[in-house]
């Protein structure tokens, strides 16, 4: 299985319980930092990526959080904001692409999160 792309971010990505908030009317929308850290991450994927077009097979995405500290957290949460961008930095056309996903946390000096995209074989 080759790999697609590669990228190292630093810090982690928003939890999915604080990508939104609720408007006056009821209304949802995704929150202004949450829309800035999504846009620099999908630049670095799209200056990662070079390619024009998006890769339009099946995927599988390979997730590191190093994290400094203990304080608890769920690895689910953070991967909504992180997946979408795949999309956003035109790597992928859609994330419904995303067929597989293996995601870990590890203990470390500074808090960051490795991204690599692979293409998917089903093993």
């Amino acid at each position: 299985m080759s790999s697609l792309l590669r990228v190292k971010l630093e810090g982690l990505p928003p939890s999915a319980n604080q990508m939104y908030r609720t408007g006056k009317y009821g209304t949802r929308y995704k929150k202004p930092e949450v829309e800035e850290w999504q846009g620099e991450v999908s630049n670095a994927i799209r200056q990662e990526w070079g390619k024009v077009r998006p890769y339009t097979e099946e995927v599988e995405v390979r997730i590191r959080f190093t994290v400094k500290g203990n304080r608890r957290w769920d690895i689910d949460n953070r991967l909504k904001a992180l997946l979408d961008c795949l999309e956003l930095g035109g790597a992928i056309k859609d994330d419904s692409q995303i067929s597989g996903i293996i995601a870990c946390k590890i203990a470390g000096e500074e808090s960051s999160t490795q991204l690599e995209m692979k293409e998917y074989t089903g093993k």
